[in-house]
């Protein structure tokens, strides 16, 4: 069995329509995760897949930057990555909490873009058990 998890694109929304021309010219997305565990928990699962996503110049982004994470946990805590060599932590969201990172004020936390991997955003969870739960939303800028 596996966790059950969704993924959401609040804005725009049906971003992964199959549809570019709707999409292309977005510089930023919003991206809501949910999770119901069956207790086996998440590990380097990718959430965002930039291959999927379109910058304003009509490419696939090189590199994101956060700059607002939304969350609400229960019974879990759930790290956030970028795909790199090795992972790089974006941020830890603590078991039964509910907060927000916010990094607008300073122009986001920007991926260190240090290698050659796909920089995707990635979730691993710590401690699940049967039931618990998470519900994050990012807030995300596209970088060519």
């Amino acid at each position: 069995m596996a966790d059950t998890a969704e993924v959401f694109y609040v804005y725009p929304p049906d971003m992964l329509d199959g549809s570019w021309d709707g999409h292309s010219g977005n510089r930023r997305v919003v991206v809501q995760m949910l999770n119901l565990s069956d207790g086996t928990g998440e590990s380097l699962v990718k959430k965002v897949d930039l291959d999927n996503l379109k910058t304003s110049n009509g490419n696939v982004p090189g590199k994101t930057v956060v700059e607002k994470i939304e969350y609400h946990t229960s019974g879990m805590g759930v790290r956030i990555y970028w795909d790199r060599a090795p992972e790089k932590l974006i941020a830890y969201l603590p078991p039964d909490a509910s907060d927000e990172f916010d990094w607008t004020d300073v122009g986001g936390k920007v991926d260190p873009c240090d290698d050659d991997r796909t920089g995707d955003i990635l979730f691993t969870t710590a401690g699940a058990d049967a039931g618990d739960t998470y519900d994050v939303t990012m807030y995300v800028r596209l970088k060519d």
